[in-house]
């Protein structure tokens, strides 16, 4: 009798399990449509913060249509497409966003579509409209700064990037621009004490040591200069540019057997980068080995026939060669390509 009354136990026990889960269709089945839409929502951020962007949008899409006026779906939705880098899309969504509902959030937003499409002009004036609606906005005034930075409008590029500061005091990569925006000015100390905050407030960035050893090296403080690419490198041993910018500093501070050292460390991650032979090159001139200066320099034109550096630096072993026409040559192609110390080798040493 325990079997069958086991077993009868058991029966019923199923048999509630498959009300339950009846139940469970039936409330499915009655969910709303702005339930509908803020699941597919909160599943869509879920996809999206998680890098994955066609995930998210399909379920964003989902949303949408269940829910023609949800904006924060179209907001979202455009931040997926601005991941795969559907811009025109991305501007789409954004827009209609904005029409729902005007935030200096989502004019923000369009405003880094612009960026990515470089539509600067188009980029400044809805920054500006962010500041309208929020004039605290740090990232809107730190963009306008970059915006008057690469205008060459260095007093609006200071007074952006120090109202994104004002907005955010701790916003190194705001220090590190208008540290480059003073060094553009020549203002070397003020340089060096913007990229020294934004070193404090961003401990782990190779770039903003980089740029810290380039202002002292501008003031000639060739020792603080090396502390800072050092300090790079150690963050970032592929950061290829602080080892460039390492021997560059030692060959002017006269420690050839140092910079050699960078060079060839480069060479040792990088056995193709044509800044590091060129490096090598200018080493070689400097101990007068003029035949090794002109091997270096040819295999920095071989892997980068633009490297206007490298053809100055094989005119020089060339002329010291005695190979004057070639030297020439030279010289000529690296004024070509920008680099401006050519033309007096060319006035004094060239007959055209």
């Amino acid at each position: 009798m325990k079997g069958v009354l086991i077993s009868g136990i058991i029966v019923c026990f199923c048999s509630l399990i498959s009300f339950a889960q009846s139940d469970t269709v039936k409330i499915a089945a009655e969910l709303t449509p702005e339930q509908k839409a803020q699941n597919d929502y909160n599943a869509g951020l879920n996809y999206l913060n998680s890098n994955n962007p066609s995930m998210a949008i399909q379920l964003f899409s989902q949303a949408i249509q269940n829910l023609p006026n949800f904006e924060k779906a179209f907001y979202n939705r455009a931040l997926a497409y601005i991941q795969l880098k559907n811009y025109n899309e991305a501007l789409k969504d954004i827009n209609q966003a904005l029409q729902l509902k005007a935030t200096d959030e989502y004019y923000f937003t369009k405003s880094i579509i612009f960026f990515h499409q470089n539509k600067k002009d188009s980029q400044e004036q809805v920054l500006q409209k962010v500041l309208e609606l929020n004039p605290n906005h740090h990232e809107a005034n730190y963009y306008l700064g970059m915006l008057y930075f690469n205008y060459q409008d260095y007093d609006k590029a200071l007074d952006y990037y120090q109202k994104a500061i004002q907005a955010k005091p701790d916003y190194a990569y705001a220090y590190n621009d208008l540290g480059s925006t003073y060094l553009m000015k020549n203002d070397v100390d003020n340089a060096i004490k913007n990229y020294e905050l934004a070193a404090k407030y961003a401990p782990n960035q190779a770039f903003i040591f980089n740029n810290l050893g380039s202002a002292y090296r501008q003031k000639k403080d060739y020792t603080k200069a090396i502390d800072a690419y050092t300090k790079a490198i150690m963050i970032n041993d592929k950061y290829y540019i602080a080892y460039i910018n390492s021997g560059a500093t030692r060959i002017e501070k006269g420690d050839l057997s140092g910079a050699k050292k960078d060079f060839e460390t480069l060479l040792s991650k990088d056995s193709k980068n044509s800044a590091a032979y060129n490096g090598l090159a200018g080493v070689y001139i400097k101990e007068k080995d003029y035949k090794k200066a002109k091997e270096m320099a040819t295999k920095a034109i071989d892997l980068d026939p633009k490297n206007g550096q490298a053809y100055y630096n094989r005119g020089i072993a060339r002329q010291m060669l005695r190979e004057e026409e070639e030297a020439c040559n030279d010289w000529k192609k690296a004024l070509e390509l920008g680099i401006t110390p050519a033309k007096s080798f060319i006035d004094t040493d060239c007959n055209d």
